[in-house]
């Protein structure tokens, strides 16, 4: 069976600490940057999708998930989705304007736009607006929380997950570094985690560390 993460930190930092909360943080922060840089190919492993329709709610709000990867709706003729084409929020009366060739939305060309509500709120909407018949697939980055007490990441890539622990183990010994004031135990340490770290991060993206 896998160790906890909990115990994964300790086992690299000797953090043997009573702040769950803290490492939780830092575990849920380290998945949310690593996911932010992962290639298309193993972001796609962090995916998830929403339908909208009339009875489950037309809109998706935004806040808590990432990236948008795809937007699609149903078209009742053909039962087939039809991928939807991004516009400016800017736009978004134009959906509804048949008058406007560029922008109006039909059931073989929809469209799709972000609407900011203020304070980083912002709310996505599907043109022609779905309905239960004919719904419409929001594809988006879903972003975990890790508790200290997990061993595994859900809708996440495997080879990743080491990283969630190296970043929350740099976080750890960062910790130990302000309570304790013993640098010449912890920096060598700490130097060491964002070495591995950020060389992790480089073979994931299919870099070179330099």
């Amino acid at each position: 069976m896998a160790e906890t993460f909990k115990n994964q930190v300790d086992a690299l930092t000797g953090f043997a600490s009573t702040e769950d909360d803290a490492l939780s943080d830092w575990l849920t922060a380290g998945a949310i940057e690593i996911i932010n840089q992962l290639p298309s190919n193993l972001k796609e492993k962090c995916m998830t999708f929403t339908n909208l329709t009339a009875s489950a709610g037309t809109t998706r709000d935004m806040d808590g998930i990432g990236e948008i990867m795809h937007v699609s709706r149903k078209n009742a003729d053909s039962g087939y989705y039809t991928s939807c084409r991004k516009i400016s929020a800017m736009h978004s009366d134009l959906a509804n304007d048949s008058g406007n060739i560029i922008h109006y939305a039909t059931i073989t060309d929809p469209v799709y736009y972000i609407e900011s509500n203020g304070l980083d709120a912002a709310t996505l909407f599907v043109k022609p607006t779905p309905t239960d018949a004919q719904p419409a697939k929001v594809y988006h980055i879903s972003y975990p929380a890790v508790t200290h007490g997990l061993a595994l990441i859900a809708n996440f890539p495997d080879e990743a997950e080491y990283l969630v622990t190296l970043y929350a183990a740099i976080k750890a010994t960062e910790r130990l570094m302000l309570d304790q004031e013993d640098q010449e135990v912890y920096a060598p340490q700490l130097g060491t985690l964002k070495q591995d770290y950020a060389q992790g991060l480089a073979t994931l993206k299919g870099g070179q560390q330099g």
